[in-house]
């Protein structure tokens, strides 16, 4: 049981001396108490540092990580970069010795159908018709590795569009049953004469394989004050959604006969005269949109 203190038990000097041992105790309490709570708030404060320090940490791990990949995607282009550069000269070599020949074969096939087509029966025309077809066939393909391999600086002028178009028609084979659309208006545009021909031709012959050589083509011209845009439509079938984000990459084809070459070299040409190219589908239209004056 415990006691209780009697103040009449003790005498005045017993009580002061008492008192301060009390505020002595109380002093060291408070003392004790401010030393915890600067304890307290000193590891508040390193908690605090050491989230810090963890976010910096996981930032730096996050960088880091695509810094990583970023590299290896580097590394994966640059290897692809070189391979194609060395599939390219040797490509640009063999195609540029292939054309000699080829020519030599187009052009005799002319003479001769010049000057004995009268006595020439007709199944044997029709051969030579077939060879003809071939030879221009081969002749676009190689065409298409030599403008993609061999990227020239643009040579611009102001050119009517619609010269270009039909310069380009007239240098492809058109089947019997496709029937190409020609723009009702024209539009002058500062280009390269020579490269956006190879646009209309590449864009024209994707379409009518696209087609299988039957249907209708649709080009299509507008213009404001600072853009032009080219639109070329086709009736076909459209292209597989699975593919469609991929039809401008190097070497990729759906055809058995195609180079894969055709829509790259279309969109480095309209790269080079500051514009864009991009495509829709159902149906399948290429629009195209070049400034009227290229920066300089």
């Amino acid at each position: 049981m415990t006691s209780v203190l009697n103040v009449n038990d003790l005498s005045y000097d017993s009580l002061l001396e008492k008192i301060r041992l009390l505020e002595l105790e109380k002093q060291t309490l408070k003392q004790e108490n401010n030393f915890q709570h600067k304890t307290i708030v000193g590891l508040e404060r390193k908690m605090a540092q050491l989230d810090e320090i963890t976010q910096q940490r996981d930032w730096l791990l996050d960088t880091l990580t695509k810094k990583i990949s970023d590299l290896s995607r580097f590394q994966t282009d640059l290897f692809r970069a070189e391979r194609f550069s060395t599939i390219g000269e040797l490509s640009a070599r063999l195609a540029h010795d292939m054309r000699n020949p080829l020519a030599i074969i187009k052009n005799t096939i002319e003479v001769v159908k010049l000057k004995h087509s009268s006595k020439i029966p007709t199944d044997l025309m029709h051969m030579f018709r077939a060879i003809d077809n071939a030879s221009s066939r081969i002749a676009f393909q190689l065409d298409e590795v030599l403008n993609f391999v061999r990227i020239s600086p643009l040579e611009c002028d102001e050119y009517s569009l619609s010269s270009i178009l039909d310069s380009a028609i007239a240098k492809i084979v058109i089947p019997d049953k496709i029937r190409i659309n020609r723009p009702q208006n024209d539009v002058r545009l500062f280009c390269d004469m020579e490269k956006i021909e190879a646009v209309f031709t590449n864009l024209l012959m994707n379409a009518i394989q696209a087609m299988e050589n039957s249907g209708d083509i649709t080009v299509r011209f507008f213009q404001n004050n600072d853009l032009v845009t080219i639109e070329v439509e086709d009736s076909g079938l459209g292209i597989s959604e699975n593919v469609l984000d991929k039809i401008f990459e190097p070497l990729f084809t759906t055809k058995s006969h195609g180079t894969g070459l055709g829509l790259p070299t279309v969109k480095t040409i309209i790269q080079q005269h500051c514009g864009t190219i991009q495509v829709t589908n159902k149906p399948t239209v290429f629009s195209i949109f070049i400034p009227k004056r290229m920066e300089s």
